[in-house]
């Protein structure tokens, strides 16, 4: 881990304990050098953070958590499922519109 890293163990917020309440392995730290905070677990980082500390930061580590991993997953495949379907539609459409072009200049003369 860097050296620059200054580990945070209690702020105003209690912002280093809630994270813990996410998963026991979770730490805070501050990196000055980058001018961020860091969620590490077991040395590799989750989130990283530019804003001040707050609960905001506890919210996006519940969404991210792993023990979401398979919920995550499936919006996922929805969204790619969704943007295939929508660029099918387009292509759809642009085949369709090639193809009024084509019979309203003769189509194919016999």
């Amino acid at each position: 881990m860097e050296k620059e890293l200054i580990e945070i163990k209690s702020d105003v917020f209690d912002i280093a304990d809630r994270i813990k309440e996410v998963d026991e392995e979770y730490r805070l730290y501050y990196s000055p050098r980058c001018h961020r905070y860091e969620v590490r677990r077991r040395g590799e980082i989750c989130i990283t953070w530019t804003e001040g500390l707050s609960v905001a930061m506890i919210t996006k580590l519940r969404e991210t958590h792993v023990r979401r991993r398979e919920e995550l997953l499936k919006e996922i495949e929805r969204a790619e499922e969704k943007a295939r379907r929508e660029e099918e539609h387009r292509d759809r459409e642009k085949i369709g519109e090639a193809t009024e072009r084509f019979m309203s200049q003769g189509g194919l003369k016999a």
